[in-house]
């Protein structure tokens, strides 16, 4: 709101009408509230807007404030994950807020289960969205070396507060090979704290009548799973998250227990992980790293015994759900366990019903002799987890970024995240949304049928930690939020600060990247192989021929690239 403004060909009438309007405007932003949305400019499509320009003459308002740049428009935006499924805008309460305060409606674009698939297609057909929620590397690199993406630069001068709010160093790291600014992150960190969803979760009725052993060791977990086996024939003692690009997160989650500093990331093939081990100053071969033998030995040796799900590499969200909502499972991981539509709405459909039933977040297992203290089955990258991109699709980019920009805001991260003000909280007090009754006596059941937070794709950590810790203050204990209590109890704590590893996929087409693509397909096949294995002796067998068959496909290449790329990140951070 200090951002200064050139006021040439008004009037004198005209001025006083806006430094009447400013004062207004200032007085609203300091009681919590925004002022009313823009009209929209007349700038040509695709052409970003010039900074600075002249008030044209008769105009009675102007809003600095996010809320107040925001641009009215309607999009499409399409999520490239295979798992989701994008709910209807309007039927959200955050959505109708914004459709109706902003003028912004969000048209959601369906994976339909084939998100690669789907991408790939509307790239070809050259009908792409136009907006795109993705990872960062390869996708975003080859739209950007297609010349598809619109670059954002343009626009930072024009809205100051998107970099005031993410941090200049963070989006320089998120800028592409030549220099520009193509993305923005989703649930970026811009604090000293970070933040994380991989928990444990333990059904606490069956623990509690199984005489609430302790569960902190592999040890401790191997005896309770067969205790679960023989006396609850109907539930699974040991379950984990479905499939992700391929892999197993029972496999990434047991990994992080088998020895200090380790993290699901280190051993993941997948898009935006590291796929080595740190070893001094080089990455080492996943199948070298000691941790990982331990881990395979374990996880085929608790799957050979019936302990865990015997469709863990074909089970999707939905069946694993019903399972949670159900009680049929004692012991659950996952990558984002605690997160609204996981942990907490099966816990509170279970408390709904039984109030002795429900899942208890606990500090995660790990081998004997592992530090529990350095255990991270969770690791956070100040970057955050995504990126949002607009395509030259679209026929306003700046009106979506504009709206980016609000998203991004306290009040865009409270609307998303919280609600729009008047549901659950009448006023907002130091950036915090005090709960009113209807929140305090809220059916937790139908609250979470709301599916308030969705759509949030531009998620400020930094933000939303801090105030939903602070709204829990506000609360008796019987109202606490669920998820809240369980991040702030174990899962932030247990998440590693990954940062240092960002940007380690080569491009699919150079011979890194053609070689990551046939060690991913690969390695998709070993980790089955290792946990359908009949011993432990195949197991050990099994890594042996597969860091073999890794050489072969030039793994040590793509190690020495991303080892390459991960020292000049220590040095950019100031680390080296």
């Amino acid at each position: 709101m200090n951002r200064k403004k050139t006021f040439q060909g008004l009037s004198f009438r005209g001025m006083l009408v806006m430094m009447i309007a400013l004062t207004m405007m200032l007085t609203a932003c300091s009681g919590g509230n925004g002022g009313t949305p823009n009209k929209p400019a007349n700038t040509p499509a695709n052409t970003p807007s010039s900074t600075n320009q002249p008030e044209e003459k008769g105009s009675e308002t102007t809003d600095n404030t996010p809320k107040g740049k925001v641009k009215p428009v309607t999009f499409t935006q399409y999520v490239n994950y295979d798992w989701f499924t994008a709910l209807s805008w309007l039927e959200r309460p955050q959505g109708k807020w914004i459709t109706d305060n902003l003028g912004v409606t969000v048209e959601p674009v369906q994976s339909n289960g084939a998100a690669a698939t789907k991408l790939n297609s509307m790239i070809v057909s050259k009908s792409l969205p136009d907006a795109l929620v993705l990872d960062r590397g390869k996708d975003v690199d080859r739209l950007v070396n297609a010349g598809q993406l619109v670059e954002l630069d343009p626009y930072l001068e024009k809205y100051p507060e998107f970099v005031q709010t993410i941090g200049e160093e963070t989006l320089n790291m998120l800028r592409s090979k030549d220099g520009k600014l193509y993305q923005v992150p989703n649930w970026f960190i811009s604090g000293e704290n970070g933040n994380g969803n991989a928990a444990y979760l333990v059904n606490r009725k069956i623990h509690k009548e199984l005489g609430s052993p302790a569960l902190e060791t592999w040890s401790d977990l191997e005896a309770y799973l067969k205790q679960v086996k023989e006396k609850y024939k109907d539930v699974v003692p040991l379950d984990f998250g479905e499939i992700r690009d391929g892999e197993s997160q029972m496999f990434g989650l047991l990994y992080s227990g088998a020895a200090d500093d380790r993290t699901p990331a280190l051993i993941s093939a997948g898009s935006g992980s590291v796929f080595g081990v740190p070893s001094g100053d080089k990455l080492i071969p996943v199948y070298d790293d000691p941790a990982f033998e331990d881990t395979a030995i374990f996880a085929s040796r608790i799957f050979r015994q019936g302990l865990t799900s015997q469709d863990a590499f074909t089970q999707t969200r939905d069946q694993i759900m019903e399972k949670l909502k159900n009680g049929k499972i004692a012991v659950f991981g996952a990558y984002d366990s605690v997160v609204e539509n996981i942990g907490r709405e099966a816990n509170n459909y279970l408390i709904s019903k039984d109030p002795e039933s429900g899942y208890q977040v606990i500090w995660p297992f790990h081998k004997d002799g592992v530090d529990k203290n350095k255990v991270y089955p969770g690791g956070y990258n100040t970057l955050g987890w995504n990126v949002n991109v607009i395509t030259k699709n679209a026929k306003d980019p700046e009106a979506i970024f504009s709206f980016f920009n609000w998203a991004i805001s306290e009040e865009g991260q409270r609307v998303f995240f919280f609600g729009p003000e008047g549901m659950f909280y009448d006023k907002v007090e130091n950036g915090v949304p005090i709960p009113n009754d209807a929140y305090i006596n809220r059916n937790q059941k139908e609250y979470d049928e709301l599916k308030i937070g969705d759509f949030n794709w531009y998620g400020n950590t930094s933000y939303i930690d801090t105030i939903k810790g602070e709204r829990e203050k506000h609360l008796p204990a019987e109202s606490q939020d669920w998820t809240t209590i369980s991040q702030t109890t174990v899962s932030f704590k247990t998440s590693k600060n990954m940062t240092e590893f960002s940007n380690l996929d080569p491009l699919p087409n150079t011979p890194e990247g053609i070689s990551l693509q046939r060690l991913r397909e690969h390695y998709k096949q070993v980790v089955s192989k290792l946990v359908f294995a009949k011993s432990d002796d195949e197991v050990r067998k099994v890594i042996a021929e597969s860091k073999a068959e890794a050489e072969k496909l030039g793994y040590q290449k793509v190690l020495d690239w991303k080892t390459g790329v991960w020292q000049e990140n220590l040095k950019i951070m100031g680390v080296k």
